[in-house]
């Protein structure tokens, strides 16, 4: 076929080059599959022909297929960037996993059973990044059902590992030593994370337009419930400190915070103390605080939270 053309089933548009496979009829009705990205508008003709036929040449039947297969739809791209990261990371350990004397990658859908999902969260070295592994295999998996004829979903009606929840509390000395020694951006995003119970993506997030005279709003991600808090004089004077440009805490991407948060938990560990995670920041925010919001939509899901036993009075 012509080079100069689009390949078959292939349109263009601004945002650039796509495919949408012709799957046949189905009740005498054209059947199409999801529209899948090929290559940027600015693409030349041999690069767009070149990513129809890596994505059509290959097998159509296996584990790698139907996880790439999510990566490039809709769906996939709807969710954060955060949490498209998360799932990239996790669908490249999925294929490159060894099952056998194969990769994961390489099996064929008929062959995953719901005895392969247990054996691979039985076998790999952390369990918990097991369960976030078979939990994107999942919901990939019941993305492409909707879509494809393939196997029913193996992983529903497998139990995932066994999670141990997070107990410490961490003490207030502990909080006023990261005051004293953090930067004070990294200061005053913990007095943020603490004062609203927040995680730090949504601290992040937080932009000058979200703070008025009388309230903080807090958009809460991971499908939590946001809301407004009330202004007090702490949390005016955290959410004033850090203003600049659109957001509020504009000093580090996420990733450069973090290089920073491991270096302040060197400084712990060389001063004789254990270091903590700022996620334990919200936890702090939570136990001292539990009748306030903290975007549970579950008793269940805020207890896990709750890491001081609560204060009952004695038996008159």
């Amino acid at each position: 076929m012509a080079r100069g053309k689009l390949p078959p089933y292939c349109l263009s548009d601004k945002y650039g080059y796509r495919y949408k496979p012709y799957l046949g009829r189905v009740l005498g009705k054209i059947k199409w599959g999801p529209t899948v990205f090929l290559a940027p508008p600015d693409a030349t003709m041999s690069e767009v022909w070149k990513a129809y036929e890596e994505l059509t040449s290959g097998p159509k039947d296996t584990v790698g297929w139907l996880l790439n297969l999510y990566r490039d739809s809709e769906r996939f791209k709807e969710l954060s960037p955060k949490s498209q990261k998360d799932y990239s990371k996790a669908i490249e350990k999925l294929i490159g996993a060894p099952v056998g004397n194969i990769k994961f990658g390489d099996a064929k859908l008929t062959q995953v059973k719901k005895q392969t999902v247990r054996s691979y969260l039985d076998a790999y070295p952390s369990p918990v990044a097991a369960n976030r592994q078979i939990a994107v295999l999942k919901s990939a998996w019941n993305w492409t059902l909707e879509r494809f004829e393939v196997p029913d979903n193996p992983c529903i009606g497998v139990k995932l590992n066994r999670e141990q929840p997070r107990t410490r509390l961490i003490s207030q000395d502990e909080y006023n030593w990261v005051q004293r020694n953090a930067p004070a951006p990294i200061s005053q995003m913990c007095e943020l994370a603490f004062l609203l119970r927040a995680r730090l993506s949504e601290v992040l997030s937080l932009k000058v337009s979200d703070v008025s005279d009388t309230h903080v709003r807090l958009v809460r991600l991971k499908g939590s419930e946001g809301e407004r808090t009330i202004m007090s004089d702490r949390l005016r004077a955290a959410v004033s400190d850090v203003r600049g440009g659109e957001y509020i805490c504009y000093q580090y991407s996420e990733s450069g915070f973090r290089s920073a948060w491991r270096r302040l938990q060197g400084k712990m560990k060389a001063e004789g103390m254990e270091p903590f995670p700022f996620h334990d920041l919200k936890s702090l925010g939570v136990s001292l605080h539990p009748q306030l919001h903290s975007g549970h939509r579950s008793p269940s899901m805020r207890k896990t939270y709750v890491r001081q036993d609560p204060e009952i009075p004695a038996t008159r």
